[in-house]
């Protein structure tokens, strides 16, 4: 339920020839990401290809149990979400999810869990986790943290390859991907990945079932100028606790399935003009059970105990289309970019019913949204080793209905980049900017309320990087303020009307033995004007090395504990072991255990219901997974 955005310095800045030396004492683990990296949007987590691998990690949402100044858990459907540091929130809309250049966030609610998120690592080339406000050159949508996943290339990998996956969790994992560059300039990469994970857990006498099986596919074509990449993602499993009133559905599926098309071209002679076009289609089928009464705020009626919603079944379509084109050129000292976009959103609703109506439809008139916007940054360089950077962006929203308003909204930051020497670097920003309501807000909000009000926040922050030999500090601090937040309480959305206000500090550490093996100590606190739903401090511990053939690596991800509404939580600690033997070149076999101790972070949970003496709220922990041993093979061809 808490904000706090940030934005930090990042080491490898390419636009200053005095940062050659940290471009290439830290080559190793910012190589794959040079071409992509956005110094100028903040600060920035890169994953390499090298990292990934190395870690054995199985997914996306593996990856993002590690990322500092954040919470991964699993939601009331069974399916990983990230929330901000010291909050938990079955669905979030301030992350923004990007594969490649496309973002690929839920239309409906703009989280990026429920397929994506679940992506397989055997697509992903790296990943960057920008913290600031990324949409000034990233696209329309605002958001706290933009993650963006670079897939494979043809141009890098040239070849087949399989991956399975088997742990003794009864979770499997088959990968193949295929990639060719071809003789008239064009080139293309395959990949496909199924998923099946069987899982429960054992809660009063019962089980809560989340078996889960996926499946995802994707195409890049690439040439010179031309980019054009698709994808689907296809997942169907259990509902997990649902929206039952006593968290143990009797019945329920969960089906979504995601496509999406985006091509991208370059003109002029530097390619310094872009034009993008993109289609997304998300079809979601949800069917659930429940003799003891099913709590979903839109179908509630508080005031009449008697009636009782005990089967919900629902069919969506969500689309969008976006076109946005874009400029970059050099004035002298400034470097400027610009560009604007169209965003158009729809909400189709197919199939909604419980017992009690047949026929619900439509929970309200906002069922289309247009978004105009224009985007302006220019990085002025002051001298050599100062740059001053401004942004300003304006977003015209045109709705349907009368749920929502149609309104103009304008964002903006001004900062600095200081390098006073080769070794030492700050940056600081100030960024005013926004969150708009979505389609979710509004099916949910409090039936009191007309409408859910735009989200206001402005947020400081100030970060310094050292380098020292085989050595490189980090330290950021963040101070922000936010105004109307959205929170979801038990009878629907709301806006807080007091400000929220939150401060934090991340600190990292890196350290090089040798070319071959490094150190990385992460640790982050995070304070606010409110209670702590999830977990507010934490850090990490990593070793990554690698003697004749064999890769290793060992990892403890460690989250404090916390108290809210009755519900204590333990402190965090996930251990994790690994290693990777190459038989051969192109052939490898991987051995890795997860959550060793077994003190797994946990997620909190609340089931409301209601009777003729009110409304009732029941809160509980459970942990988010458990001990596990899996072992993977790997033949590149």
């Amino acid at each position: 339920m808490k904000v706090f955005l940030f934005v930090i310095f990042l080491t490898t800045l390419v636009f200053s020839q005095k940062l050659d030396f940290l471009l290439k004492e830290y080559e190793s683990s910012s190589k794959n990401s040079l071409e992509t990296l956005n110094e100028k949007m903040g600060y920035v987590i890169v994953y390499t290809k090298e990292e990934l691998e190395f870690m054995q990690y199985n997914n996306l949402s593996d990856v993002l149990k590690d990322i500092p100044s954040s919470n991964s858990n699993i939601n009331r459907f069974g399916l990983n979400t990230i929330s901000l540091s010291g909050s938990k929130t079955d669905v979030t809309g301030f992350f923004r999810l990007y594969i490649n250049d496309h973002e690929v966030s839920s239309i409906y609610n703009q989280s990026p869990s429920l397929t994506w998120l679940q992506m397989p690592v055997s697509m992903i080339d790296h990943i960057e986790v920008y913290y600031g406000e990324g949409s000034f050159t990233l696209g329309n949508e605002t958001g706290v943290q933009f993650i963006r996943v670079y897939t494979k290339s043809a141009q890098r990998e040239n070849g087949s390859e399989i991956q399975t996956v088997q742990s003794n969790k009864n979770t499997n994992t088959q990968s193949f991907t295929h990639s060719a560059i071809l003789e008239n300039g064009w080139s293309y990469l395959l990949h496909f990945t199924n998923n099946n994970n069987d899982s429960y857990k054992n809660f009063n006498n019962n089980q809560l079932k989340n078996n889960l099986n996926s499946q995802y596919f994707f195409i890049n074509l690439n040439s010179q100028r031309i980019n054009i990449d698709m994808g689907y993602s296809k997942i169907k499993k259990d509902i997990y606790t649902g929206y039952s009133s006593d968290f143990t559905p009797d019945d329920g599926e969960l089906k979504s399935d995601n496509f999406f098309i985006n091509a991208s071209t370059s003109f002029l002679r530097d390619n310094s003009l872009k034009a993008t076009l993109s289609y997304d289609i998300n079809n979601f089928r949800y069917e659930e059970e429940n003799d003891n009464g099913l709590f979903i705020v839109p179908n509630v009626d508080l005031t009449n105990p008697f009636l009782s919603t005990n089967y919900f079944k629902e069919d969506i379509k969500l689309e969008k289309i976006n076109a946005s084109l874009s400029k970059k050129f050099r004035l002298g000292k400034h470097e400027i970019f610009t560009a604007i976009s169209l965003k158009d959103k729809k909400y189709t609703v197919k199939e909604r019913e419980t017992n009690l109506n047949k026929n619900i439809g439509k929970y309200n008139d906002y069922d289309e949204e247009k978004i105009y916007s224009f985007m302006f940054q220019e990085d002025y360089e002051l001298f050599d080793n100062l740059h001053l950077i401004g942004n300003y962006k304006i977003d015209k929203y045109n709705r349907e209905g009368y749920s929502v308003d149609d309104k103009t909204e304008s964002l903006y930051r001004v900062g600095a980049i200081y390098l006073p020497t080769d070794y030492l670097g700050f940056k600081s920003f100030y960024t005013s900017s926004y969150t708009p309501p979505t389609f979710y807000n509004i099916d949910f909000k409090d039936k009191k309320l007309s409408t859910i009000k735009t989200q206001k926040y402005k947020y400081f922050n100030i970060e310094g990087v050292l380098t020292l030999g085989d050595s490189k500090f980090n330290i950021d601090y963040h101070k922000v303020k936010v105004d109307d937040f959205a929170y979801l309480t038990p009878v629907g959305f709301i806006n807080i009307e007091d400000q929220i206000k939150t401060s934090g500090l991340i600190f990292e550490y890196e350290y090089k033995f040798d070319k071959n093996n490094k150190l990385k100590l992460n640790y982050f606190t995070s304070n606010l004007n409110r209670n702590y739903t999830n977990s507010n401090r934490g850090g990490y511990a990593k070793y990554l090395g690698k003697y004749q053939n064999i890769d290793y690596f060992t990892s403890l991800v460690y989250k404090n504990s916390y108290e809210y509404l009755g519900v204590e939580v333990d402190d965090s600690y996930n251990l994790n072991l690994g290693f990777t033997y190459h038989h051969t070149k192109n052939l490898s076999f991987s051995l890795k255990g997860e959550n060793l101790l077994n003190e797994p972070t946990a997620s909190l949970f609340s089931a409301s219901s209601f009777s003729l003496r009110g409304l009732n709220s029941e809160n509980i922990a459970l942990n988010d997974y458990e001990r596990k041993v899996s072992f993977a093979i790997r033949w590149l061809f």
